[in-house]
């Protein structure tokens, strides 16, 4: 029988360039924009798209064609370069900076050990004759000669010894210097170019039609975002631009040049689904709902059968299966239906594997008992005797059934509850088959799954998770190095301060983020809209009259919790906070201190006696503010006062005059809710002056009074 081979797919090389990036609360999705040819073959090709960083994930990739051209699967695959690993110059510079510090230093060791010896150096000037003779005259010359020379090397070492201090601290600066600048440099600097990648592999399918575009998309789980906004107002603050900023931290091994950024508060990993509702009616039962995952097929083993039987007809040293050595079996007693032992593995365990083979029977504990068993059961053997008696053979069998039992209790196989229902089924000798067992979702990554070897017999013919390589453990740390960065200076998470609707930014322009961990600042958008000045005091606490802006919001979009920073006539007067406003709300931030407008309060009290014979105290309180103000415009002033309240029933407060009429004000728009509060609205004249006036009464018994005294004011 003939075979036909079908011809090599032809492979193209293509280049690629991050276009748009949308970043989410946590995460961020990129999207590739592929350079295609001029013209592509009609029949089945592939496109390599290289040069994306490792740290993506590698199930997340997508291709969007635009064209005549179906696109058949797309796939990424991890590619070492050749040759030795380089770094960037980056790095390179560093650490060359940080060898020339290391020599300076054992330089430097060496020089300090040497000028100790010679500082340490005695001379002794003691003349014996009976040693030696000579003239002493003589003697004294050498020595104050040796003793010059070692000063002099003494100065020499010295001199040397400073150069090195000023040279190590001239390197301790570059060195610093570098560190920011490896911190703040690209991937290409800092990594190179001879650095693992991902290579995405999209297959087309034949056709004569032409492809228009190409883009892929892919996920990167380190990266986030935080608001902060820009209010510049006019010099009477009527009118405001408001600017949209955020700070964007990205550790994603790919640097974003020049790209277009959308802010999402959305977290990129939460599922988002609508929950199916099931109805609930009386008839025919509803079809289950469809999953993506799917049984092996029946027969999988015999599928082996033609290999099984190659491999042992193979010289036992050339086997690649040859299995691990069993314990001996007992042949008298017949071995226990084990299949009905096991039953399905506990909830929330997950599978070695998709639809791992039933268990075969065997001799006592077998290969097919769990795999936290296997050690104990061969650790202790079962010698092999001559066949018992019927009654021994019964207490052999019921011995094999508790000591199966045992073994699956000892692997986790169960609780007691589960031990029970086990030994229920071997008594009623019960078949039926355990529940299929099904994965989560997390088995549904295909990308993460590879097919089992014909070797690995337990689980060949099935898929398998592959385990986590170094590029993955890579991924998740640069994850947790960018969700465990603490929030720039008052900034919020928008995750945390989004409220129960998320809402995406399209930036206006492009922007550049590195990819080093850091927040770097990328403009969004702006507004344009009115504002309106307020001027407000508290008289009775502080004789300042503060400036205020009551903003409404100008971008058409929510506006997420944040630092804002308020220009007035372009110089800085404060920087604020604002909390989270919805489209077409309202923002009010403070501007300091109006020194134009004074204001002064005072009180009078009137103490008399009410009541039959005089048995009530009455105290009348008058209070007068006055306004000057020295601006050339007409203002508003919104001044707040207290009286006080009782809960006595003896004691009466009441306001018995006020010009003008206040209202009740509680400070519940703050937060801070208070009793007996009134505010007053006054209009003032441009260089003008203004007042208002109250009285209130406080009646009580003549026998009391109040704490502290009667007259409070």
């Amino acid at each position: 029988m003939s075979r036909i081979l079908s011809p090599p797919m032809t492979s193209l090389a293509l280049g690629s360039c991050i276009r748009r990036v949308v970043v989410h609360a946590r995460g961020a999705l990129v999207t590739r924009v592929v350079t295609l040819p001029a013209a592509l073959p009609s029949e089945p090709c592939e496109l390599v798209v290289a040069g994306i960083t490792p740290l993506s994930e590698p199930s997340s990739f997508r291709a969007l064609a635009k064209g005549g051209r179906e696109v058949v699967s797309v796939g990424a695959r991890f590619v070492v370069p050749e040759g030795p690993a380089k770094t960037g110059a980056a790095r390179e510079r560093l650490r060359a900076l940080e060898a020339e510090r290391d020599a300076l230093n054992d330089t430097r060791t060496h020089l300090t050990g040497r000028r100790n010896l010679l500082a340490g150096v005695s001379f002794d000037l003691g003349m014996d004759r009976r040693l030696r003779q000579g003239n002493p005259r003589a003697r004294i010359e050498d020595a104050l000669a040796t003793s010059r020379l070692a000063q002099e090397e003494l100065a020499v070492i010295d001199t040397r010894l400073a150069e090195i201090e000023a040279s190590i601290e001239r390197v301790q600066r570059g060195i610093d210097a570098a560190r920011l600048a490896e911190a703040q440099a690209s991937t290409e600097e800092r990594a190179g170019a001879s650095r693992p990648t991902l290579a995405c592999h999209v297959r087309l399918g034949a056709g004569q039609g032409a492809m228009e575009a190409l883009e892929i998309e892919y996920v990167v789980l380190a990266a986030r975002w935080w608001p902060t906004y820009k209010a510049w107002l006019t010099k009477n603050a009527t009118r405001v631009r408001l600017e949209l900023d955020a700070l964007v931290a990205q550790d994603s091994g790919e640097d974003w040049n020049d790209v277009e950024l959308a802010l999402s508060t959305a977290d990129l990993v939460h599922d988002a689904r609508l929950p199916e509702l099931q109805s609930l009616r009386f008839g025919r039962a509803q079809p289950p709902a469809k999953r993506g995952y799917r049984p092996p097929p029946p027969g999988l083993d015999a599928m082996f059968e033609s290999y099984d039987a190659a491999m042992a007809k193979m010289p036992r040293a050339a086997r690649t299966d040859t299995p691990p050595p069993r314990p001996a079996a007992r042949p008298a007693a017949p071995p226990p239906p084990q299949q009905t032992f096991g039953g399905p593995p506990r909830a929330g365990v997950v599978p070695q594997s998709y639809g791992a083979p039933p268990p075969a029977p065997g001799n006592g504990p077998s290969m097919d008992m769990p795999a936290a068993a296997k050690p104990a059961a061969a650790a202790m053997p079962m010698p092999a005797r001559s066949a018992p008696a019927p009654k021994k053979a019964a207490k052999a069998e019921e011995a094999e059934v508790l000591y199966s039992l045992s073994a699956l209790v000892a692997a986790g196989g169960g609780g007691p509850e589960g031990l029970l229902q086990e030994q229920d089924a071997v008594a009623n000798n019960e078949s039926a088959p355990p529940p299929p067992l099904e994965p989560d979702d997390s088995w549904l990554e295909f990308d993460a799954l590879v097919l089992a070897a014909a070797e690995d017999k337990p689980r060949r013919g099935r898929l398998g998770r592959i385990p986590d390589d170094a590029s993955r453990r890579e991924a998740s740390l640069a994850r947790e190095r960018i969700g465990n960065l603490p929030n720039p200076a008052r900034t919020q998470d928008p995750l945390v301060s989004r409220g129960r609707f998320d809402h995406r930014y399209d930036a206006e322009g492009s922007g550049d983020v590195p990819s080093n961990g850091r927040p770097h600042r990328v403009h969004v958008k702006i507004g344009e809209g009115p504002a309106s000045p307020r001027f407000r005091a508290v008289p009775r606490e502080s004789s300042e009259v503060y400036r205020e802006a009551r903003i409404e919001n100008p971008l058409g979009a929510p506006l997420c919790a944040g630092p804002v920073d308020v220009f007035l006539e372009g110089a800085l007067v404060t920087t604020a906070e604002i909390a989270a406003v919805d489209r077409g709300g309202y923002v009010q931030v403070g501007l300091g201190v109006e020194d134009r407008v004074r204001i002064a309060r005072n009180a009078r009290t009137e103490e008399s006696s009410a009541g039959l014979l005089g048995g009530s105290t009455v105290v009348d309180h008058h209070v007068t503010v006055d306004l000057t103000s020295s601006l050339g415009v007409p203002i508003q002033v919104e001044i707040l006062e207290r009286i006080p309240v009782t809960d006595d029933k003896d004691v009466a407060v009441k306001l018995t005059s006020a010009e003008p009429e206040p209202e009740v004000y509680d400070q519940a728009d703050i937060g801070a809710p208070v009793r007996g509060g009134r505010r007053f609205r006054v209009e003032v004249p441009a260089s003008g002056k203004s007042k208002i006036t109250y009285a209130y009464r406080i009646k009580l018994p003549a026998k009391s009074e109040i704490v502290g005294g009667n007259r409070r004011e």
